[in-house]
């Protein structure tokens, strides 16, 4: 089970399934470094029941094994991403401070020829006060507000009455347009020392991910408020720092508020596919689909502009990570729309970044 092989193993049956195993010496060390045991997804899930659209463009399936895993399906291109970072993500992760959500698992289920991996559930379970998923460019957007879920909407090229002005959009389009307003002006409230920590590990994420020729992954940001008991409990297992420990304050009436922040969807490697979809792409000024080098260091200087260090009484929903975080890749290959969303708000500065809150 070397890098590019697969193998099997009795103890490991997704969903009590036959399936081939890939890079699970790596991943093996990982799952016991982070004390999660190799039946964790062997139950409590189906196959065949619980596979749902994740909501993104590439229209990628995933499921929900508890609050505590996410099994998602991997794109053949995805798949060859991930057997050529794995040892080299392992190493990362362990090496320093990280936002990458945890992976612990990467399988070819043998009845279907599908492939799939498991990751860590970075943000447990709503409501959210606010969850977004930015990447500091046009693509941000706002997933959930006050307990309720935004359903995407998008602008498709065939849907030619949303083209003509905003008159023949529907409420749910205007809904969903209003988020990404909001999600392109998100801001990061939190102490210096966090400010200090997250940028850090944001530098330290962004290069590994350019130095493997990755771009168009995300920053997923998730406020809630809840019991310090809830928020300590939600951020991992056993002294392993391979899961988002959320950083917990005190709201404006004494409640508690977490926020938890991981880096995800990054497994788009900088292909043929990816060159051509960004010149058809040519007229969006805020576009997704740029080289790694140049997206990492917008994504880098767009948190550097928008996170706040204020001080501990005033950080409100505020945001921090401190260890290792987890690991989550991305879905779908190139998904060319024909044209950008509208662009009716401009950036408050040319390193305008989004990928947090």
């Amino acid at each position: 089970m070397g890098d590019g092989g697969n193998g099997a193993s009795s103890a490991i049956r997704p969903a009590g399934r036959q399936v081939n195993l890939y890079n699970d010496q790596i991943f093996c060390e990982l799952r016991a470094y982070a004390q999660v045991p190799d039946d964790f997804v062997n139950s409590g899930w189906d196959f065949d029941r619980d596979f749902a659209g994740g909501g993104g463009k590439g229209g990628t399936l995933m499921a929900r094994v508890s609050d505590a895993y996410i099994v998602k399906e991997l794109s053949p291109g995805d798949h060859k991403a991930l057997l050529q970072i794995s040892s080299s993500y392992a190493q990362h992760i362990r090496a320093g401070d990280t936002l990458l959500c945890p992976m612990y698992l990467h399988f070819q289920d043998t009845s279907s020829n599908r492939f799939f991996f498991v990751m860590r559930n970075s943000i447990g379970r709503g409501p959210f006060k606010v969850l977004y998923d930015l990447k500091g460019c046009a693509d941000d957007k706002l997933l959930a507000k006050e307990g309720e879920t935004i359903p995407a909407v998008h602008k498709r090229v065939w849907n030619v009455g949303m083209w003509c002005g905003t008159s023949g959009w529907t409420s749910a389009r205007h809904r969903y347009y209003a988020g990404k307003l909001e999600a392109r002006s998100a801001q990061i409230a939190m102490t210096k020392e966090q400010r200090d920590s997250f940028l850090q590990a944001l530098q330290r994420d962004t290069s590994w991910l350019a130095s493997h020729q990755i771009m168009d992954y995300s920053l997923l940001v998730a406020i809630k408020e809840e019991t310090k008991d809830t928020a300590t409990a939600s951020g991992g297992l056993g002294p392993s720092n391979l899961g988002v420990r959320p950083f917990v304050r005190k709201g404006p009436q004494g409640e508690e508020i977490s926020v938890f922040i991981s880096i995800i969807d990054f497994l788009q490697l900088w292909t043929n596919g990816k060159k051509v979809a960004r010149v058809l792409k040519v007229l969006e000024q805020s576009k997704a689909t740029v080289p790694p080098k140049f997206y990492a260091e917008r994504f880098a200087k767009h948190f550097a502009v928008h996170t706040q260090a204020v001080k501990a009484q005033e950080a409100l929903p505020s945001v921090g990570t401190k260890g290792p975080a987890p690991v989550a890749p991305p879905a779908g290959d190139v998904d060319v729309e024909g044209v950008p969303e509208e662009r009716a708000h401009s950036r408050p500065s040319p390193t305008d970044h989004r990928n947090n809150m």
